[in-house]
C-alpha cells in the first residue's frame, strides 16, 4: 500500500464516524516527497482541501503545499487570516487544486508524517466544561491541552511553542472547545492514538454519566404547530426565501419534549465551527401562539449582538436557523435542504454534548464576542462575497403533469435554478424522474404520484406539501386531459373527467396554495398552462376547451384577490406542444391533423414562424413569469407561446 492510500484509508475511517466528524469537518494530512514541475524532489504536505469530505475523500481531496515554504513561516510573528491564505495559495504545488485547510500551518508544524484532527463529541463533553486541565489529562492520558484559540496562524504558532516541550510519549493535543489532534509516523499509529484517547473519554462519560445522559422529557407531544408552519416559514424568509425541514423523528421529538432544549437555547453549539451555520442561540417556541414574539425577539437580540461585536461586515440574516417547537420537533431552515440537514445534525450533536457537559461540570462555551468573530470569520465572509445564488434558491414549487412534455421541462428547469420542486403526476415514473433531477441539480426535487381526478388525493398532496415544506412559492398548473370529440359525440362521463382534471383539481390546488402564500406573507406565483384553444377555439375540442376556460377564469380571480398579498397569477397559452407530450397520444395528433385536412408535420409547424413549438419554450416562459426582476410588476396577463397563429 502506498503512503497516499494509507492516508486515505484512516482518514475515511475517521470521517465515517459521525461522533468524530460531521459534514466535511475534521482534517487529515501526510508529509511526502514528490517531484515538482522541474523534476526535483521536494517535501510536500498533503492536507485536506476545501470542500473535501473525510468520509469519501480520495487522493484528489488532499491539496499539496510545499513544506519548505510552510516551515519558513515559523519565523513570522503574525498573519491575518487573509494574509495566511494568500501565503498558502502561493505555496501550493498546483494552483488548480482546492484551497488548503486553514489548519495547514498547524499540520506542518507538528513534526510527524501523519496528522489527524476531529471534533469528537466525547472530547467536547469534557472540554466544554469548567473542568481543570489536570483533571482532563487524568482522563485522557498523556496529552497536551491548549485553551481555545480560533483556527489559523495564531493557533499554529501556539502549538509550535508547545512542540519543543512535548516528549515522544505525548499521544495527542486537545484543543479546548474545538477537538483533538493526534500524529504518528504511520497512519495506523496516528489513528490508534486518536481512538484510544476518544475511548478513554467515552469510558469516563459512560461511567460518570450513564443513563443521566438521557434527556429529561417533561412535555407532552403537541401537533398544533402544523397549523402555523406557513407563518413561520414566511417570517424566516423575511430577508430571503428559505426552505425548512421539520424533523419529528425519535431523537428530535425527544429533544422537543425535553427540559434541556429549553435550558440550552443560549448555551452555544458544541464547536465554534458550527456557528457559521447554527448561530450562537436557537429559538424555542413553547406554544404555537408564541411563534411571532419568539422570532421577533430572536431577531432583536441578534441585531443587538451584531452591533456590539461586528464592525467590518454586513449583517447575516438575523432570523434563527434552528427552532425547537415544544412537543412537536426541531425545525431547521436555510437556502437549501442540504444545509437544513447539516444544521439539524450539528444541533442534535450539540444537544448531546451540552447535556453531558452540564452534568460533568458547568457547561461552558466561548463567549459571544469570540462567537461573533467566528461567525463573521474573514475567510467565510470572502466566500460569501463570491457566492452566486441560483435565481430560485430557497423557493418551493409545485408542477402538475410533471412526468412528460411541458411539465417535465418545467420540473427540470425550476430545479436547475435552485427551486425545491414537487413534480406531481399519475404516472409512477415521476418518482424516478424526481430522484434523477434531484441528483443532477442538487436541489430537493421529488416526484409525487397523484390522481388529479380524486379531490381526496389532491387534498392529501397539498397536506403533504404544507407539512413537509411549510409552504409554497410557485404553482404551475400544467396537467390536463384532452380527448378530441365533436360536440354531439361527447359523453357525460368524458366531460366529467375533463372537469375533474382540468377544472376541479386546479381549483383545489389553487385554493390551498393561495391560503399558504397569504399566510406566509412573502408573495407567490401561479402560472396556468391553458391553451391557444381559449382564444382560438377549434372544432372537436369542446371538452378540453371549456374546462380549460374554467381554469383561465380561476387564474384571473387569483390575480384580482391575490394582488394585495403580492401573489401574482398569469397564463401561458401554448399551442401544439408535441415533444414528449402524452396529451397528443392515442390518435389525438392524427385526428386533429385529419380534421384540418393536413399532414401531421404540417399540423406541428402550422404557425407564422413555421417551426415546432417545444416544451422548453413554455418552461422558459414560466421562469420569466416568476422572475421578480422581469415580471414582478405583471399579473393577470396572458402570453401566447404558439409560433404565431395563422
Amino acid at each position: 500500500m502506498g503512503i497516499i492510500e494509507e492516508r486515505i484509508g484512516t482518514a475515511r475511517k475517521l470521517g465515517e464516524d459521525s461522533e468524530l466528524v460531521l459534514h466535511g469537518g475534521g482534517n487529515a494530512s501526510v508529509k511526502i516527497v514528490e517531484k515538482d514541475h522541474t523534476g526535483r524532489d521536494i517535501k510536500v504536505l498533503r492536507v485536506k482541501g476545501s470542500g473535501s469530505d473525510m468520509a469519501t475523500i480520495t487522493s484528489a481531496g488532499f491539496t499539496g503545499v510545499r513544506m519548505d515554504d510552510l516551515l519558513r513561516a515559523k519565523n513570522i510573528d503574525k498573519m491575518t487570516d487573509m494574509e495566511m491564505m494568500n501565503y498558502l495559495r502561493k505555496s501550493m504545488v498546483d494552483p488548480s487544486e482546492p484551497s488548503p485547510s486553514v489548519e495547514t500551518f498547524l499540520h506542518a508544524f507538528i513534526p510527524y508524517t501523519f496528522v489527524d484532527h476531529t471534533h469528537s463529541d466525547h472530547i467536547l463533553m469534557l472540554t466544554n466544561t469548567d473542568m481543570q486541565d489536570d483533571d482532563i489529562k487524568k482522563i485522557l492520558g498523556n496529552v497536551v491541552i491548549i485553551p481555545y484559540i480560533p483556527p489559523g496562524f495564531t493557533l499554529a504558532k501556539e502549538i509550535l511553542k508547545r512542540m519543543s516541550l512535548m516528549t515522544p510519549d505525548v499521544e495527542g493535543i486537545v484543543l479546548k472547545k474545538h477537538g483533538l489532534f493526534t500524529f504518528g509516523e504511520s497512519a495506523g499509529e496516528s489513528y490508534d492514538k486518536h481512538m484510544r484517547i476518544v475511548e478513554r473519554a467515552r469510558k469516563y462519560v459512560n461511567e460518570k454519566v450513564g443513563k443521566k445522559a438521557e434527556l429529561n422529557e417533561i412535555y407532552k407531544e403537541n401537533e398544533d404547530f402544523y397549523k402555523i408552519l406557513p407563518e413561520i416559514r414566511g417570517m424566516l424568509s423575511s430577508k430571503n426565501k428559505k426552505v425548512m425541514i421539520v424533523d419529528r423523528a425519535e431523537e428530535c421529538l425527544s429533544i422537543s419534549r425535553s427540559k434541556e432544549a429549553e435550558m440550552f437555547r443560549e448555551s452555544g453549539p458544541a464547536t465554534p465551527d458550527m456557528l457559521i451555520r447554527t448561530k450562537y442561540d436557537y429559538a424555542y417556541i413553547s406554544s404555537p401562539d408564541d411563534y411571532r414574539n419568539v422570532i421577533e425577539n430572536f431577531r432583536k437580540r441578534y441585531e443587538e449582538d451584531f452591533s456590539r461585536f461586528v464592525k467590518d461586515y454586513p449583517m447575516h440574516d438575523p432570523n434563527p436557523s434552528i427552532i425547537v417547537m415544544r412537543g412537536f420537533g426541531v425545525l431547521t431552515c436555510a437556502r437549501t435542504i442540504k444545509e437544513c440537514r447539516i444544521i439539524r445534525d450539528q444541533f442534535t450533536h450539540s444537544i448531546r454534548v451540552n447535556k453531558v457537559a452540564s452534568i460533568l461540570g458547568r457547561q461552558e462555551f466561548i463567549d459571544r464576542a469570540q462567537a461573533y468573530t467566528m461567525e463573521y470569520w474573514p475567510l467565510e465572509e470572502a466566500k460569501l462575497k463570491k457566492l452566486v445564488l441560483r435565481k430560485n434558491e430557497g423557493s418551493i414549487s409545485l408542477v402538475t403533469g410533471a412526468a412528460s412534455g411541458i411539465g417535465l421541462e418545467a420540473f427540470r428547469k425550476l430545479a436547475e435554478t435552485g427551486s425545491n420542486v414537487i413534480g406531481a403526476d399519475i404516472d409512477p415514473a415521476v418518482i424516478g424522474i424526481g430522484k434523477d433531477i434531484s441528483a443532477k441539480t442538487g436541489t430537493r426535487s421529488e416526484g409525487y404520484i397523484v390522481d388529479l381526478s380524486s379531490p381526496e388525493k389532491v387534498q392529501e398532496m397539498m397536506d403533504y406539501i404544507e407539512r413537509t415544506y411549510g409552504g409554497i412559492d410557485v404553482v404551475f398548473q400544467n396537467a390536463g386531459i384532452l380527448k378530441s370529440e365533436y360536440l354531439e359525440e361527447i359523453k357525460l362521463e368524458t366531460m366529467m373527467k375533463h372537469v375533474e382534471i382540468n377544472s376541479i383539481a386546479p381549483f383545489l390546488i389553487s385554493q390551498r396554495a393561495f391560503n399558504m402564500m397569504r399566510r406566509q406573507g412573502i408573495g407567490g406565483n401561479f402560472v396556468f398552462n391553458i391553451t391557444k384553444n381559449l382564444t382560438h377555439p377549434g372544432p372537436g375540442m369542446a371538452s378540453y376547451g371549456t374546462t380549460k376556460a374554467f381554469s383561465a377564469q380561476l387564474a384571473h380571480y387569483i390575480a384580482k384577490e391575490g394582488g394585495k398579498y403580492g401573489i401574482r397569477s398569469n397564463i401561458i397559452n401554448p399551442d401544439k406542444i408535441f415533444k414528449n407530450s402524452k396529451i397528443w397520444e392515442n390518435g389525438v395528433l392524427e385526428a386533429r391533423a385529419k380534421a384540418k385536412g393536413i399532414t401531421e408535420q404540417e399540423y406541428k409547424t402550422g404557425n407564422l414562424l413555421r417551426r415546432e413549438v417545444l416544451p422548453e419554450h413554455v418552461a422558459n416562459m414560466l421562469l420569466v413569469m416568476i422572475d421578480e426582476d422581469v415580471f414582478g410588476a405583471t399579473t393577470d396577463s396572458m402570453v401566447p407561446v404558439d409560433g404565431g397563429i395563422l
